[in-house]
């Protein structure tokens, strides 16, 4: 029988979900789960997290569990304790605390524009030209070079591609893997010659600590794609779905995101990419295997009568909006100011 404990973390909307039938300890699940979320953006900067023991007895695990999660995530720099107030998600980027306060600041001096222009009787027409002969100003700006640090090949090469579409046509991204910019040095000496490197909310820290502290970096939030949402709701209600899991911490909240997307089948099978005998039950047991990315050495010597797809994940376009755009803008204008002598 399945046993889970659900939480919810404080003032976000993340739940943390404990089955003690997956092949994963108590501390895996829980580190995943917070770092997940995290990467997803369910756990903004900020966010404040149940204290260790609130949270051990929610889950009905040890305390000494949560704490040694808790202590691993903060040598990680995902987490931060504040003396006296808790624990905390660490700040994510350069400029992102402020970055919502800008956002609204820049609305409320756009509405007095318009409302400007309606006083003295400009009509939105008129107001459009004007607004776009002063924005004609600034094609000239200056490109920008961004690298992008993922942790798989062809997942960051999609991701920067997603990316791309979001940027000025002259910039640049390039996509690098964590491992090349861990070992090769050409590699770290490129990414440190770019304007901003970016990569996922809970690989900030770590990615960081690698390029330096002067080097600015971004993280990002990701959500499951449309892509994979709409394969997921297809599936028929009979269907025998497995589940595999690139890394063990992963594997509660993959779970988790592909039931609540196929929430109409029956039951699903689960297995870890390192467990072999656990994968080989999954080929055997199932009509449709969903693989996490860095799973895709599920793909070789499949049955035919197994489908599989990949649990892909891309930009969430809230999170580069918020945290990444207003960063690009503030860097253009240094980078423009510099160029023109501004």
């Amino acid at each position: 029988m399945l046993f889970e404990d659900t939480c919810s973390l404080e003032d976000c909307r993340v739940k943390i979900r404990i089955d003690r039938d997956l092949p994963v300890s108590l501390s895996q699940q829980l580190r995943g789960q917070i770092e997940y979320g995290i990467a997803c953006g369910e756990l903004p900067p900020g966010s404040q997290l149940p204290s260790v023991r609130e949270l051990a007895q929610q889950l009905g695990i040890a305390v000494v569990t949560v704490s040694q999660v808790y202590k691993e995530l903060q040598q990680g720099g995902l987490l931060e304790s504040q003396h006296g107030r808790g624990t905390f998600v660490a700040d994510s980027g350069p400029g992102t605390p402020d970055n919502q306060g800008r956002m609204l600041e820049l609305q409320r001096h756009i509405d007095n524009l318009i409302g400007l222009a309606a006083r003295l009787e400009i009509s939105k027409s008129e107001l459009a030209l004007v607004l776009n002969a002063r924005l004609g100003r600034h094609v000239s700006a200056e490109p920008l070079y961004l690298t992008f640090v993922g942790i798989f090949p062809e997942a960051t090469r999609a991701y920067v591609a997603d990316l791309r579409t979001m940027l000025e046509p002259r910039d640049r991204i390039e996509a690098v893997v964590l491992e090349q910019l861990e070992a090769e040095p050409k590699v770290l000496k490129a990414a440190r010659r770019s304007d901003l490197i970016i990569t996922t909310a809970h690989r900030k820290a770590q990615v960081q600590g690698i390029v330096g502290a002067k080097m600015p970096v971004v993280g990002l939030g990701f959500i499951p794609s449309e892509r994979t949402r709409m394969a997921l709701a297809e599936l028929g209600p009979r269907t025998r779905l497995g589940i595999l899991s690139t890394f063990p911490e992963f594997l509660p909240t993959m779970k988790a995101g592909i039931e609540g997307f196929a929430s109409h089948t029956d039951s699903s099978i689960t297995a870890v990419l390192d467990d072999p005998e656990s994968v080989v039950r999954l080929v055997q047991s199932c009509d449709v295997i969903v693989y996490a990315t860095g799973s895709e050495a599920i793909l070789d010597g499949l049955p035919e009568r197994v489908r599989a797809f990949e649990y892909r994940h891309v930009p969430d376009p809230r999170s580069v909006e918020r945290d990444l755009l207003p960063v690009l803008g503030h860097i253009r204008e240094h980078k423009t100011a510099l160029a023109t002598g501004g």
